[in-house]
């Protein structure tokens, strides 16, 4: 198990047994007992797609279907604006702001206000679907199921069926294990802004970070900006 799941079974026990002992089942408080789990701080690196494979993925979407239509428009908004996939499947056709050319939302996960450009790429897919794929009803999210009886995606789907259906349409595998979601995407476009010099404030407006700690753990997937700082290992025996 990741030290995270551990991490949150632990602090299940520990919460029982301290109901069981204010109960007087337990005649002594043993989660005290338990051991303690150290989880660090933004230990992993962020899944990142190479820009070939990415490209692979969007050239593979059938953008004639309705299907097609919806998904380019929703792996665009991931990879291109970094929208999260619970703002996705959320968004609503009031968040588009035509006459600005923005999308504006508050976000699920801060419940901060973010306002991001309608570029004209995403722009025109999202009028593709608009136009062309999505059904006729009065529901006001923008992106529906693309069967009977056409309703919002549930409330716990992360869309990751999207993007796996389609990476493996375009025979996509990657060379070592990473996460594959649409949150993969978001990671993705977050490192290539990094890589083209962006500064991380910018970056956070992009994300919607609220703290620019969440933002500086993509300096982990920058390799070439990583082995410019890396030390000489020469100069190191030297010192000591």
């Amino acid at each position: 198990m990741q030290p995270e799941t551990v991490a949150r079974i632990v602090s299940d026990v520990r919460s029982f047994l301290r109901f069981l002992t204010m109960r007087g089942i337990l005649q002594k408080d043993l989660s005290a007992e338990l051991p303690k789990v150290r989880v660090p701080r933004d230990a992993t690196i962020p899944s990142v797609w190479d820009q070939e494979l990415l490209v692979r993925l969007l050239r593979a979407v059938d953008r004639s279907s309705a299907k097609g239509k919806r998904d380019y428009a929703i792996l665009l908004l991931a990879c291109r604006l970094g929208l999260r996939a619970g703002d996705i499947r959320t968004l609503k056709l009031d968040n588009l702001r035509w006459e600005d050319s923005t999308i504006e939302i508050t976000q699920g996960k801060t419940g901060a206000p973010l306002t991001l450009p309608l570029t004209n790429e995403v722009g025109e897919a999202l009028i593709d679907y608009l136009k062309s794929g999505r059904p006729q009803t009065t529901h006001r999210e923008v992106f529906l199921k693309v069967n009977p009886p056409f309703d919002p995606f549930r409330e716990n789907n992360n869309l990751y069926d999207i993007v796996t259906y389609w990476r493996r349409l375009a025979g996509i595998t990657f060379r070592s294990p990473q996460k594959q979601g649409l949150h993969s995407l978001r990671h993705t476009l977050a490192t290539r802004l990094l890589e083209k010099g962006t500064p991380f404030t910018t970056i956070a407006e992009i994300l919607g970070h609220t703290s620019l700690e969440s933002t500086r753990i993509y300096a982990k997937a920058d390799v070439e900006a990583l082995r410019g700082v890396a030390l000489n290992p020469e100069e190191v025996n030297h010192a000591s």
